[in-house]
């Protein structure tokens, strides 16, 4: 029963939170900026993760005509998705890190064409690496191929982004408390000077900047998180070296989507540009009541 309370919960919070969070960037012209088409691409993802992940899992539970293992139509559809999710994370995460790390050579690194073709990819390779070889794989007669395929599939798609998020997030930690140490002298000048109107701008930049670091690096840590049990999963489907429970199972289910609803969440909170527009959607709607 638990299993599917929160399962209907979170998908109905990530369909209905990233269907906001792609309303808003396509109707509001100030949200069009680069970083926010590339929020787009992910939300988009996490919004079809949402639609074709759990409520074939419930109306399987019913009907066993289909199929939820490895060799259905489900499980080559949904995983395209999630890793889709993955791949647009993997580009949200280089764009912020670029634009952090490296603000000057970001603005004419990252363009029109760039932006394209960054947002291209994060959908192409899932398509290339996973849904097509799939077609070929879990059958009798490819059981090396299936091997091979699955120990591609769980390192490109959740072991290595796994690591690399683990090592940007620590990058980012540094970076952030740089942040906060400049933060915290262009303060103490500005209290000594009580003046200088450069610095004050400053410091509204450092704390912009701050912001984004907190929201990339939630978003990254929750991924690393919610996709441990799937990669421990797939490490004894690759090897036969353990058997996952069936109440382990349900709880990986629960996580991938848990983490595609939690995102919208995380930029309605940590997302300066899309918090001040949902507060003047809700300030609108309560004087229109």
């Amino acid at each position: 029963m638990w299993f599917f309370i929160l399962g209907w919960f979170f998908t109905v919070v990530a369909v209905l939170g990233n269907s906001l969070v792609m309303y808003l960037i396509i109707t509001r012209a100030r949200l069009h900026v680069t970083t926010n088409w590339l929020v787009l691409s992910l939300a988009l993802a996490d919004l079809c993760v949402g639609l074709t992940y759990f409520p074939p899992l419930f109306i399987s539970s019913f009907s066993r005509e289909l199929s939820i293992d490895h060799t259905g139509l489900w499980f080559k559809l949904s995983h395209t998705f999630l890793y889709s999710s993955s791949s647009n994370l993997c580009a949200l995460t280089a764009d912020r890190f670029l634009a952090i790390t490296m603000p000057l050579k970001y603005t004419v690194f990252m363009t029109r064409k760039r932006l394209i073709i960054s947002l291209a990819s994060a959908w192409i390779v899932p398509l290339i690496l996973f849904t097509l070889p799939s077609i070929f794989t879990y059958s009798n007669n490819n059981a090396s191929f299936t091997f091979i395929f699955e120990t591609f599939r769980v390192s490109v798609f959740q072991l290595i982004p796994s690591v690399l998020f683990v090592f940007v997030t620590g990058r980012l930690c540094f970076i952030a408390r740089d942040i906060a140490q400049k933060e915290s002298l262009l303060l103490a000048q500005i209290r000594f000077n009580f003046k200088p109107q450069e610095n004050v701008l400053t410091v509204k930049k450092q704390r912009e900047k701050r912001a984004s670091l907190k929201m990339i690096m939630l978003i990254i840590l929750l991924f690393v998180l919610c996709h441990i049990g799937g990669n421990y999963r797939c490490f004894c489907f690759v090897f036969k070296l353990c058997v996952a429970s069936e109440n382990l199972k349900n709880v990986i289910h629960v996580l991938f989507i848990m983490n595609s609803a939690v995102n919208p969440l995380v930029y309605a909170v940590l997302k300066k540009d899309m918090k001040n527009e949902l507060k003047k959607m809700a300030l609108k709607r309560h004087c229109h009541c």
